[in-house]
């Protein structure tokens, strides 16, 4: 192939992958989906090989979006109409390109100009070319005169910059930091299958380094991610892909053979599969709501090699799965902010909103309340979300046992008691886990018992 067709087939490569960003960009900021939503509607219009750059281009614009889109705003004279938020997804595509990738800067403006040909509005050529060659000329003093801004200086939403020193004002550097960098890959082994010091062999053989998770017994932190078909054994179900904080849910339930345990809220069905490890003789019922994420928790047991029976509800609608059988204990990991796992899921930083956390601590009320009537009594509920709003964790907690008298806070080693708590910070009921550089994402974890003779 010659230079110039090898040139033309980059362009067009690029072309592709940053023509299926726009959109996917452009449905986040018209709110219409969440970033692993768009991904898996819309990566299918690419070629394999391309996704990368895809995601690259995708995550990368979320992650650095509160920045990006100040510099937008700055740059322009009057914003897009909301009919034109395809050209904004162009300009900030071109920004973040100018900012934080290797591309050539002439290449990433005409790039962003054919764009917007592509887009059919060519009136927009002109302004997108004179924007972004401003900002490659300017791009020093506009930082600089922003910096101060919130949305600049810390790179997230200025409500959220004021929830979490309002919350945690000791720990705002390492929450700030942690999310917004990228999250490492953490891994959790089948110790069913091999020992952790074993597999952690398996990888060093095939040249991945990788070291011991701090407080799961399970978790191992690679030096640098792989593609998981690079993982020894995958397919065989002898490791999975799990954050170490989230791994903790099963060793705290540690389930036992023939207990009956409830996971609602279930999906991707990570926690569902390492409770099936602990104990693949349990009787587990798995809840989701969204049939495309039920198909993620089947594929998983599917290839870890167990199974479960897994129905696809409304957790808080007990009368669309739950058959009157009591449970031993219970996982209930609810909806919430993800306000822990940023780093995972950018596209918080444009679509989370502080009156999501209000309509969120409802819906998680009503879910508490009605699955915790499926508990035995004497049984246990672990109750768990990715976020770190206090209203969604402690908060609700105290709220949960002030009015339900059948309920109490136990410790969280109370089933595990070898399973040391030296993880996160104590606080009022409960404990929280805050997002940290090379460790685990933020999180939080109660355990409650159902009172004996409860009905």
């Amino acid at each position: 192939m010659s230079k110039t067709n090898m040139q033309s087939d980059t362009t067009s490569i690029q072309h592709s992958a940053r023509q299926v960003a726009i959109k996917v960009i452009s449905n986040i900021l018209l709110q219409q989906g969440s970033l692993s939503t768009q991904l898996a509607r819309h990566q299918t219009e690419v070629a394999g090989e391309h996704i990368p750059l895809l995601k690259e281009l995708s995550f990368g614009v979320c992650r650095q979006y509160p920045k990006l889109n100040s510099i937008a705003l700055h740059l322009l004279a009057h914003p897009f109409e909301e009919k034109d938020t395809d050209l904004y997804a162009t300009l900030l595509l071109g920004l973040y390109q100018l900012t934080y990738m290797n591309t050539p800067d002439h290449a990433a403006v005409n790039e962003s100009v054919e764009a917007c040909r592509l887009l059919n509005k060519d009136w927009a050529t002109k302004l997108m070319n004179a924007v972004l060659r401003r900002y490659q000329r300017e791009a020093n003093e506009i930082i600089e005169s922003l910096e101060s801004m919130p949305s600049v200086e810390f790179n997230q939403p200025k409500w959220l910059v004021k929830r979490f020193n309002k919350h945690w004002p000791e720990q705002l550097e390492e929450i700030i930091e942690a999310s917004n960098t990228h999250p490492p890959m953490c891994i959790r082994v089948n110790q069913g299958r091999v020992s952790r010091e074993t597999y952690k062999d398996q990888l060093l053989k095939k040249g991945i380094k990788s070291e011991e998770g701090l407080f799961s017994d399970s978790a191992l932190y690679l030096k640098s991610a792989v593609r998981i078909g690079e993982l020894p054994n995958f397919d065989n179900g002898f490791v999975s892909v799990q954050d170490e904080a989230a791994q903790l849910s099963a060793h705290i339930l540690a389930p036992k053979d023939d207990e009956k345990i409830l996971d609602a809220c279930a999906a991707p069905g990570g926690k569902t599969g390492h409770l099936l490890e602990k104990a693949d003789c349990i009787q587990l019922t798995a809840i989701e709501l969204e049939p495309w994420r039920m198909e993620k928790i089947e594929s998983n047991l599917e290839r870890l090699g167990y199974s479960a029976s897994l129905i696809c509800a409304d957790a808080g609608d007990l009368g669309a799965w739950w058959d009157g059988e009591h449970f031993d204990k219970i996982l209930l990991d609810v909806p919430c902010s993800a306000t822990g796992v940023i780093r995972r899921n950018p596209d918080i930083k444009i679509n989370r909103k502080p009156a999501d956390i209000d309509e969120l601590v409802v819906i998680q009320r009503g879910i508490l309340n009605k699955v915790w009537t499926t508990l035995k009594p004497n049984g246990f509920m672990l109750y768990a979300t990715c976020s770190l709003m206090p209203e969604e964790n402690e908060q609700q907690i105290q709220y949960f046992l002030a009015n339900q008298d059948d309920a109490l806070e136990v410790s969280l080693d109370s089933l595990a008691p070898d399973f040391a708590l030296e993880w996160g910070i104590a606080v009022s009921h409960g404990r929280q886990l805050f997002p940290t550089l090379e460790g685990h994402d933020g999180f939080y974890y109660c355990l409650l018992q159902k009172k004996p003779n409860s009905k």
